[in-house]
């Protein structure tokens, strides 16, 4: 069920079409449709997003200035019962697109610890997820970047990030090959399902 007020948030962060973030997303996207849960997949490559320039606006406003793409991304976290991120790892870290949509956050930031006038609902009960896919084989950094920075994404938007998920060596077996991942995805994502129908 796709919404301009989705119950989910589903933030495809790779720029690569039809390989495993998109598929990723789009297979989440089916298995919450199927549990009438609205959702939408933002596929950020695809959209205009300015990068955040420290100008000092949201600190003095609580909002942003700049009139793009983000801007209605911002009520939407704020209504939203859950939010899942899938990101290529790029250099230990999420995507560049991904870190702009982190960035520009600092309006939520400012709103609540500057201004003391939270733009976004803090009471209000939100799950998050995280998926991080790495073309690589696993190696010991190769995903401890990408958990600081989403560990931050998800407290500015005021979300549990209550699912971290793993993928590496997708170079060699992609996810739609990797059948012990598309299992404990699925596992994973019918425990996600159950927590945003509590909500």
């Amino acid at each position: 069920m796709k919404s301009e007020n989705p119950e989910v948030l589903i933030i495809n962060a790779s720029p690569r079409k039809g390989q495993s973030c998109f598929n990723i997303a789009n297979n989440i996207s089916d298995a919450l449709d199927l549990n009438n849960i609205s959702n939408k997949v933002f596929n950020i490559y695809d959209m205009e997003i300015e990068y955040c320039i420290a100008c000092g606006f949201c600190d003095k406003t609580g909002y942003c200035k700049y009139n793009d793409d983000m801007k209605p991304m911002y009520d939407m976290f704020d209504k939203s019962k859950g939010c899942i991120v899938i990101s290529p790892v790029h250099f230990d870290c999420i995507s560049a697109k991904m870190k702009t949509v982190v960035d520009r956050t600092q309006a939520i930031y400012a709103s609540k610890y500057i201004l003391n006038k939270s733009s976004i609902d803090r009471s209000k009960k939100r799950i998050g997820m995280y998926i991080a896919v790495g073309g690589s084989t696993q190696y010991e950094s190769q995903f401890m970047g990408g958990d600081i920075v989403m560990d931050f994404f998800f407290k500015s938007i005021n979300s549990k990030l209550k699912y971290n998920l793993r993928l590496n060596s997708t170079d060699s077996l992609s996810y739609n090959e990797n059948n012990e991942f598309k299992e404990m995805l699925d596992e994973n994502i019918d425990n996600y399902i159950k927590d945003i129908k509590s909500i």
